[in-house]
Parts: C-alpha cells; structure tokens; sequence
C-alpha cells in the first residue's frame, strides 16, 4: 500500500513538473490549442443533440420498437 502510494505521489510530482515546462516552454500554446480541440467538439455534439432532439432520430424509433417486440415475444 505504501508503495502505490509513493508512486502515486512520484506520478503526481513528475506530471506537476512536465506540465511547467510545456507551459513555461511553448507559453501554454499547447493548451490553448487542447482547449480549442475540446470546444469544437462539444459544439459538434451539441448541434448533433439539439438536430436529434428536434426531428427525432430514426435510430431511436427502431430500438424502441425492438424493445416492444421483444417485450411482446417474451411478456417481460
């Protein structure tokens, strides 16, 4: 237990470390680039959520009617 625990902590020390130099290093270019990665694909998977909520996904029918099909064939 004392051993995962100080390798934990050697892990922590050493990600604390290699993540000042990356951004002392490039200037936090790297991050801002990340970051920007992050938004376009939450703006993506939001436009795919707010198209699938308004038209309704065809997907989603079928597999609701699977369920019902298979809830009449087994009665559960």
């Amino acid at each position: 237990m004392v051993k995962l625990l100080f390798r934990l902590l050697c892990l922590s020390v050493i990600s604390l470390i290699a993540f000042l130099i990356i951004s002392l290093y490039s200037g936090g270019e790297k991050f801002r680039w990340f970051g920007k990665k992050v938004e376009e694909k939450t703006e993506y998977i939001g436009k795919k959520a707010d198209r699938i909520k308004e038209t309704g996904d065809k997907t989603l029918k079928g597999i609701e009617k699977a369920r019902e099909k298979i809830k009449d064939l087994t009665g559960k």
